[in-house]
């Protein structure tokens, strides 16, 4: 038997839902950033509510601007059931997608007989303890300062077209601006070896009780030398030893080569983050 729980504000919704969200915070790393967006007024909200069963189930449900998130550490098959009574799912097109927990949605997916893509899959790691470097390499890691801006943008840059292709507004000019406010913040670093930058990264929420480690770029001519998990090595070390004890990295689950490396310094995976969408073309 599911319930669903619906609120007569938003508010409600997120004085009901954000204990277990940020208790686990990793597990909802990306519902959590739009949260950020919607508070600063860059996004909306059309429906907020929970879906749980009678043995402890509970599905987080949001509907904003094309795009649904679902998360849940907790589900059954009766869940999907009231989730497919709240979402018709064949009637969105490829323009919307279905973020959140990959199995969830996944299942959710099965469930409903909706061809659907996959565009994005991510694998949220956390470490507490880093775990001793068998191969150190050349160098050392430097926060990054404004006589790094030149070849930090240009590696911002670089980054963004690889992660994500080349998209409008996110030119060099862009990047670089992106990278200003990430040194004067001293949230930029990178590793130095023979007096050049090999690789970047940038820690992500520093403010917070886990610090994310984000932007992790080596320079294509520098890759395969070690300098990325050093550069990670280091960061975390940092972050493990001087603040609360833990430090979280958000990966493309289709890279195992970078995973295994994220495993060998000592981080352990959390969740799994899935974006997809339908294969229905816009009318």
């Amino acid at each position: 038997m599911f319930k669903i729980v619906e609120y007569p504000k938003v508010q409600d919704f997120f004085n009901e839902n954000k204990k277990v969200v940020y208790k686990n915070r990793l597990a909802h790393y990306h519902l959590i950033q739009y949260f950020d967006e919607l508070n600063a007024g860059r996004q909306s909200v059309y429906q907020a509510y929970n879906i749980v069963d009678d043995d402890d189930g509970n599905v987080i449900a949001v509907w904003g601007d094309s795009v649904y998130y679902l998360y849940a550490l907790k589900w059954s098959d009766t869940i999907l059931d009231g989730l497919l009574t709240k979402i018709d799912v064949a009637k969105y097109t490829k323009r919307f997608s279905f973020c959140g927990t990959d199995k969830l949605i996944l299942e959710l997916f099965g469930k409903s007989g909706v061809a659907y893509e996959i565009f994005k899959q991510r694998v949220l790691f956390e470490c507490k303890q880093v775990k001793p470097l068998t191969k150190p390499c050349n160098g050392a890691a430097f926060f990054s300062t404004t006589a790094d801006l030149d070849t930090v943008a240009e590696m911002t840059y670089r980054y963004g077209v690889e992660e994500w292709g080349v998209r409008e507004g996110r030119d060099l000019n862009h990047a670089r601006q992106l990278s200003y406010q990430s040194i004067l913040q001293e949230t930029s670093c990178h590793w130095e070896s023979a007096g050049k930058i090999t690789t970047m990264a940038s820690v992500l929420d520093s403010d917070t009780e886990l610090p994310i480690i984000g932007s992790l770029y080596t320079n294509p001519q520098d890759r395969g030398k070690g300098y990325a998990k050093c550069l990670v090595h280091e960061i975390t070390r940092q972050i493990t030893t001087n603040g609360d004890g833990k430090c979280g990295i958000v990966s493309d689950a289709s890279d195992p080569v970078t995973n295994r490396m994220f495993q060998e310094i000592g981080f352990e995976e959390i969740s799994r983050y899935i974006a997809v969408h339908t294969t229905r073309e816009t009318v």
